[in-house]
């Protein structure tokens, strides 16, 4: 089997004025049989390079190779590619089976094969009982299955999929999450998918690109993106932070010191970026679950805060913690029998280790 790349986009621009580029100079690998997400907000550039790839947009420059050869030219028809959207695009005049049924007739296949390939798949998906139904007859979750069974049906080289779980409410979304990935295990295709949702990229991928302005802020495996950001943008799109800005006194065995604030606590942290120098200021970023309540053995800060407010979710507690020249922190732990019992208004200790929290350059 070969060990060279499935997809690679190669110096990829895309303009749509002319001017402002969408997407900036894209240099991406698509592994075989691997899970990648593009991640990022609301027109940072990564449903554009799913259209190119499926074939629906053009690049404005740049080739894409698919298993070496050139995609440009080639049409979307002719491109071995499952799709997936987000409004299912299910054919409504057509029964479940007639819609899996559907790519394989246009492809030439037989009777008898279609009939065994539609029903495999709706089992595949576990739907085998309802290949009769018209999709207006199935829930959302039901008919966004029909729509990933389509895309699997004709056995595609990879499965592309655009905010795809972007309608379901959140318990079916989660379920569904851990079905795509459940079928990517078992096929062992390469699927690209596209959201803006993290929890969704984290639960899912085998590699994460994190998308800003159509350019790639960070691309590495889940929990390196996440515990490892190289930027605040990143830090901050990638699940929830405190944010501080800091003046670095000095470096010292690998380990930032700060000022947070005139006359406030100087904070301990892991320098990220090389420009980080005594006198720089600097941009500081702790997730909330790396506050401990109370003083932490071996963790390098501890300051005494306030407690200002409090809000139960169910299977955690969010406290934001008032510190004297730092301002206000949030916190977030598990709700435990054993836990904290505070209050607002309580003065307690948070601290944290110095390599939980990021020193960023400016």
């Amino acid at each position: 089997m070969s060990t060279e790349p499935l997809v690679v986009f190669e110096a990829i621009d895309k303009f749509y004025d002319g001017s402002t580029k969408v997407v900036d100079n894209l240099h991406l690998q698509i592994e075989r049989g691997e899970f990648l997400t593009l991640l990022g907000p609301s027109g940072s550039g990564k449903t554009t390079i799913l259209m190119m790839l499926a074939g629906f947009e053009a690049p404005s420059r740049g080739t894409i190779l698919f298993d070496g050869k050139p995609l440009n030219n080639v049409p979307t028809y002719k491109r071995d590619f499952g799709i997936v959207f987000q409004n299912y695009a299910l054919f409504p005049h057509m029964t479940v089976a007639e819609n899996l049924a559907f790519p394989l007739r246009m492809r030439g296949i037989g009777k008898s094969e279609i009939t065994d390939r539609v029903r495999r798949t709706l089992d595949m998906v576990k739907l085998g009982a309802l290949g009769d139904r018209m999709p207006t007859q199935l829930s959302g979750g039901q008919q966004q299955r029909v729509a990933l069974a389509r895309a699997l049906v004709f056995e595609p080289r990879m499965v592309l999929m655009d905010e795809p779980l972007g309608a379901l409410d959140k318990q079916l979304r989660e379920h569904m999450q851990l079905e795509i990935k459940r079928l990517h295990e078992e096929l062992g295709i390469a699927m690209l998918y596209v959201t803006h949702d993290q929890s969704e990229a984290l639960t899912m991928s085998d590699r994460i690109a994190v998308f800003d302005k159509g350019r790639i802020q960070q691309i590495g495996a889940p929990e390196e993106v996440y515990a490892n950001p190289t930027s605040t943008f990143v830090a901050s799109f990638m699940g929830e932070n405190n944010r501080l800005d800091a003046r670095v006194r000095e470096l010292r065995d690998g380990v930032a010191l700060l000022q947070v604030a005139e006359g406030g606590p100087v904070i301990h942290a892991l320098p990220v970026d090389a420009g980080l120098a005594a006198g720089a200021s600097a941009t500081l970023m702790l997730r909330p679950e790396s506050l401990h309540i109370g003083r932490k053995e071996g963790a390098e800060n501890a300051c005494a805060g306030r407690v200002t407010d409090l809000v139960y979710h169910g299977d955690h507690v969010r406290l934001g913690v008032t510190i004297e020249g730092m301002g206000t922190l949030v916190a977030r732990y598990p709700v435990d029998d054993r836990g904290p019992a505070v209050a607002p208004g309580d003065t307690l200790t948070v601290s944290w280790s110095a390599r939980h929290m990021r020193a960023f350059a400016g």
